[in-house]
């Protein structure tokens, strides 16, 4: 998947849920005679939440560190294929027609191995990432639920996707990442 197919899928998610975000809100709106009689509502930024609870960190880092250690190797082998072509430039000129053809070949199949490695790990790498934070999303939205039981909240909202202006004091980031790093503590 190219990163522009990526880049138009997650636009086209983020619409659709600002779409679905608006249309809730609105009808919450005009179906209640009053805006603020008897509702209250939340706002948590989601992203902020899963880069600062404790599991959040942790995956970054280690997805962090096992990107720059498969970016290493890569590196390597770019650097190898580098010195590879430079000894070719060197000696095409003495080289006969079909063994040049046949160098020119070998080189141009390493380079399209390393590119295909390298599309492989970021696939894997976006695959991981993507998982461990659906993993970390769907725990938020469980304690985001108890806290809305608890409090008695009518709606909580991600503020990162269609909120353009909330109050502060309504916003509760901090307490669903204080809670959740409590859940689920290392032991």
């Amino acid at each position: 998947m190219t990163l522009e197919w990526k880049t138009a899928q997650d636009n086209l998610a983020n619409s659709e849920n600002r779409m679905l975000t608006l249309t809730l809100l609105a009808s919450l709106l005009t179906t209640q005679p009053a805006v603020g009689a008897g509702q209250k509502v939340a706002y948590v930024d989601m992203a902020r939440a899963l880069n600062e609870v404790n599991d959040g960190k942790n995956a970054k880092a280690k997805l962090k560190k096992e990107f720059e250690a498969r970016q290493k190797q890569l590196d390597a082998e770019q650097s190898r294929l580098k010195r590879k072509k430079a000894d070719f430039d060197k000696r095409v000129a003495t080289m006969r027609p079909e063994v040049r053809s046949q160098k020119e070949q070998e080189l141009q199949r390493e380079l399209m191995a390393l590119q295909q490695t390298y599309v492989q790990m970021q696939r894997e790498l976006m695959g991981q990432e993507g998982k461990v934070t659906q993993e970390i999303g769907e725990r938020l939205k469980s304690i985001i639920g108890k806290i809305g039981d608890r409090d008695g909240y009518t709606m909580i909202l991600n503020i990162g996707e269609s909120v353009l202006y909330h109050k502060r004091h309504m916003n509760i980031t901090d307490e669903v990442v204080t809670v959740y790093n409590k859940k689920f503590a290392k032991k």
